[in-house]
């Protein structure tokens, strides 16, 4: 009976674990997915469909924040608020892939020039595995969320926001630091 209740024992601690170790591993999947340009690997550790539109409500709202006093007295203002959100779709559908979280995840800003690179990215040399996360910090949210934070030039930190499903981590969220107009 004693001999059951340790391997019962060890089983748990081994779980329990894997499960603290899962994020970490689940950051590594992304880290060599990019590198290797291996779009399975990447697909199943990010969540892109969700990113996109977690990104997109991001992006609308701060878009929507600043420009809806000059729109207010514009009668043509909710035609260009409807310019503006196809115009996100176009950045998001350019930024969020392997090469535009390359960039995020090695500091840069995101910008138009970042995002014209991303399209081409593609065929140029692959990002250093070494490059990617530098000078991170990590930390759980809860027991089912967490984030590592990655500081740019400007001192400023884009999160990166992983959920537990499960026993696995996938990367939904990506919460840029655009406190102002860029």
């Amino acid at each position: 009976m004693k001999t059951v209740a340790w391997i019962f024992g060890v089983a748990m601690i081994a779980l329990l674990g894997y499960v603290a170790a899962g994020p970490y591993l689940a950051i590594a999947e992304i880290k060599t997915g990019i590198v290797e340009k291996d779009a399975d690997r990447l697909s199943a550790k990010v969540d892109f469909p969700t990113l996109r539109q977690n990104l997109k409500a991001q992006l609308n709202a701060r878009l929507l924040h600043n420009t809806a006093g000059e729109l207010k007295d514009n009668p043509l203002g909710a035609l260009a608020a409807g310019l503006a959100t196809t115009m996100v779709d176009g950045i998001l559908d350019a930024f969020v892939t392997p090469a535009g979280l390359a960039h995020v995840m090695k500091g840069d800003r995101p910008s138009e020039s970042i995002v014209k690179q991303t399209v081409t990215a593609d065929t140029g040399p692959p990002p250093k595995e070494a490059d990617l996360l530098q000078n991170a910090r990590y930390s759980y949210d809860s027991l089912s969320q967490f984030s590592v934070w990655v500081p740019n030039d400007e001192g400023k930190e884009t999160q990166f926001v992983l959920q537990r499903e499960g026993l696995s981590w996938r990367l939904v969220n990506l919460v840029l630091p655009i406190d102002d107009p860029a």
